[in-house]
C-alpha cells in the first residue's frame, strides 16, 4: 500500500506499447489509495491522452526520446508529472484557440484537440509547464472517500465463490 508522500517514477521509451505499463501502474496505485472505480477509469484515460501527447507530439519522427511519469501519492490526491525533453508547444495560444465544444456536432471537432479537453474534464486540476526543451503536464485527481456512490463497483470488495 502507498505510503503517504510516497513518489514513483516511471522513465521509459516515448513509443506507445508503454503507455499500457504506465496505466497498469496508475490503476495499482489509485487502487490503494482507495479511488473509486470511476475515478481510476478517469484517471487511466487522462493519464494516456497526456502519455500519446508525448508520443504524438514531442519528439520528432524517428527520433529517441523519453517520457517520464512522476506519481506523487499525497494524503488526499494522486498527482501525476508526465514530462519529456523534446519539443515544447505554446501554452498561452493553445489557450486562445481552444473553443467550447458546447453545441458541435463530432463532424465539426478537431480531433487534435480533445485530449487536453478530455485531461481537463477527467481530472480535478491540470497544470503545463513548457520550457526550452521539454513539456510537464501535472494531473491531478482528489480522493474524496465520503462520495462514493452505491451504484458504483466496489473494486475494494474481495471477490468470493459461493
Amino acid at each position: 500500500m502507498p505510503e503517504l508522500n510516497d513518489h514513483v517514477k516511471i522513465n521509459v521509451p516515448a513509443r506507445a506499447d508503454y503507455i499500457s505499463v504506465i496505466r497498469l501502474t496508475v490503476s495499482g496505485l489509485a487502487y490503494q489509495m482507495g479511488f473509486s472505480y470511476n475515478d481510476i477509469e478517469d484517471i487511466k484515460v487522462a493519464l494516456a491522452e497526456a502519455c500519446n501527447n508525448v508520443v504524438s507530439h514531442a519528439y520528432k519522427y524517428n527520433e529517441a526520446g523519453d517520457m517520464i511519469v512522476d506519481f506523487h501519492v499525497e494524503s488526499d490526491r494522486l498527482k501525476i508529472v508526465v514530462s519529456d525533453e523534446g519539443a515544447a508547444f505554446d501554452a498561452k495560444k493553445l489557450k486562445k484557440e481552444a473553443t467550447s465544444l458546447h453545441g458541435k456536432s463530432l463532424d465539426e471537432i478537431d480531433v487534435g484537440g480533445l485530449g487536453i479537453y478530455l485531461m481537463k474534464t477527467l481530472m480535478d486540476e491540470i497544470e503545463y509547464d513548457t520550457g526550452e526543451k521539454g513539456v510537464k503536464v501535472a494531473l491531478t485527481k482528489y480522493l474524496k472517500r465520503d462520495e462514493v456512490s452505491e451504484s458504483e463497483p466496489n473494486v475494494h470488495q474481495e471477490i468470493t465463490q459461493p
